[in-house]
């Protein structure tokens, strides 16, 4: 149960005891075996996963010796591996009753009470273990919090990470586990303090390194992020997953050509291809390298024919380049693949738009906003779209929705500016117009060459 250590490990030399107690099973001869020989056979059983066979097991034992308490014991395992803790808990209760509980059974005992809930019951024997115990309260007390990580009990399982770190600060398995649980916690700062400890241990850990480059990465620090993959790569230069996150680092760091190279050695380390080919498509499309972005995106399709990735990073270069028609025949590929993603069906709006098949865009982005009305963004564009057409009524009514779910959406309150003017709402316009030049400095030059009807009342206001 759990990852606690087992402190009775079935040994390989006990293998003659299992074969003997099969070969007298299978011709159904009652053969002797005593309780240790049991002991052996039943947790072979046991750590094996074979319950019926633990179940026949534990009955001859009790059969031929019914006073045995270390094999009722191997009963209540039995019970707690299958989950029937209270059946587990009555028979630790009854052999108590008999003898003093050993360590490993006083585990047992702690560990299903943690299962039923029965948490103060449970540290209170836990307690009382690390009280008796002289020689390795530390690794006890990783065992004892193995438990509580395991029901992720978080606040539990630290209290005793914690005190075993006290015992010894230098146990490695212990301070990975309470660097894993301070994570769990959201206390990064203190699982990076960890990670380092362990480093300062083991500067060879790459596990502790790559942990560490994690948190560094979840806490948007990507210079310390790329300096801990670093150390895993020169540690082991075959760690793809250490050469991915570095390229993902430095891709979120905005350097596209460190990432570039990060990427290019994590192709060279996974059999997965399309994936590190359509991440360094992503890096030369962020460097405005539209025509060798294409040609990573269309060697990612030679390894996956179905990539939505690698057709929607083609149809956007190709967008750039102001190729509309060819881009539109890539959206359309995506959009065959996964027509439930919204931003496909934007796409494709653009590229009508720049084509001026006007009612093709407006379908494809209301299919967008079906999909997820969600969508400020691609409200203002259609209202910019009904604004160009001089219909300033559907115009404002789409602006209007973009403002409800996010009145900073860039080019809203521009955009409401100019629809108030030609409906001569001019109070509206003047107030949109001072929202639209806190963003951009020349709305006003603008608004007037949109409105130029309006000349004498900017120039008095």
């Amino acid at each position: 149960m759990g990852n606690s250590t087992n402190y009775n490990l079935f040994a390989d030399d006990d293998n003659i005891v299992v074969r003997r107690y099969e070969q007298s099973a299978s011709s159904n001869k009652n053969k002797y075996f005593d309780v240790d020989e049991l002991e052996v056979i039943i947790d072979y059983y046991l750590q094996n996963g074979r319950s019926k066979d633990s179940s026949k097991a534990i009955d001859l034992g009790l059969k031929l010796h019914p006073g045995s308490t270390p094999i009722q014991m191997r009963r209540a395992r039995l019970y707690a591996s299958l989950g029937k803790y209270k059946e587990a808990l009555k028979v630790i209760e009854k052999v108590n009753k008999i003898e003093s509980a050993d360590l490993e059974d006083m585990l047992l005992q702690g560990e299903i009470l943690t299962k039923l809930s029965r948490l103060d019951e449970a540290e209170a024997i836990f307690d009382k273990l690390i009280e008796m115990e002289s020689d390795i309260k530390d690794q006890l007390c990783l065992d004892i919090a193995y438990i509580f990580l395991n029901a992720m009990l978080f606040d539990h399982s630290l209290k005793y990470l914690e005190l075993g770190y006290k015992f010894d600060p230098k146990n490695i398995d212990l301070l990975f586990e309470l660097a894993f649980n301070y994570r769990q916690q959201e206390n990064t700062e203190k699982s990076i303090d960890i990670y380092n400890q362990i480093i300062d241990i083991d500067p060879y850990s790459t596990e502790a390194w790559f942990n560490l480059g994690q948190l560094y990465f979840m806490t948007e620090a990507y210079e310390k992020a790329v300096q801990a993959f670093d150390f895993v790569t020169a540690i082991d230069e075959d760690d793809s997953m250490a050469w991915m996150q570095k390229a993902h680092a430095y891709f979120q760091n905005e350097n596209y050509s460190k990432a570039i190279e990060a990427y290019k050695l994590y192709l060279e380390h996974t059999n997965y291809k399309e994936i590190p080919l359509i991440y360094i498509g992503e890096c030369y499309e962020k460097l405005e390298q539209f025509d060798e972005a294409i040609d990573y995106y269309k060697q990612a399709l030679q390894f996956d024919g179905t990539s939505v990735d690698a057709y929607t990073g083609i149809a956007i270069c190709l967008l750039e380049k102001e190729n509309f028609s060819e881009s539109i025949l890539y959206i359309q590929k995506a959009i065959a693949l996964k027509p439930e993603i919204s931003e496909l069906w934007v796409y494709l709006a653009e590229a009508y738009v720049n084509l001026d098949l006007l009612d093709e865009a407006f379908t494809a982005y209301e299919e967008a906003l079906r999909l997820d009305p969600d969508q400020p963004d691609t409200l203002v564009a259609i209202g910019n779209l009904y604004l160009n057409l001089e219909d300033y009524a559907k115009s404002l009514e789409y602006l209007l929705k973009a403002q409800a779910i996010d009145k900073d959406t860039d080019g809203l309150s521009f955009f409401l500016a100019v629809n108030y003017c030609k409906l001569e709402q001019f109070s509206n316009a003047s107030y949109c117009l001072e929202e639209a030049l806190l963003k951009d400095p020349n709305a006003r030059e603008l608004l007037l060459e949109a409105c130029p009807e309006i000349t004498d009342l900017l120039l008095s206001s």
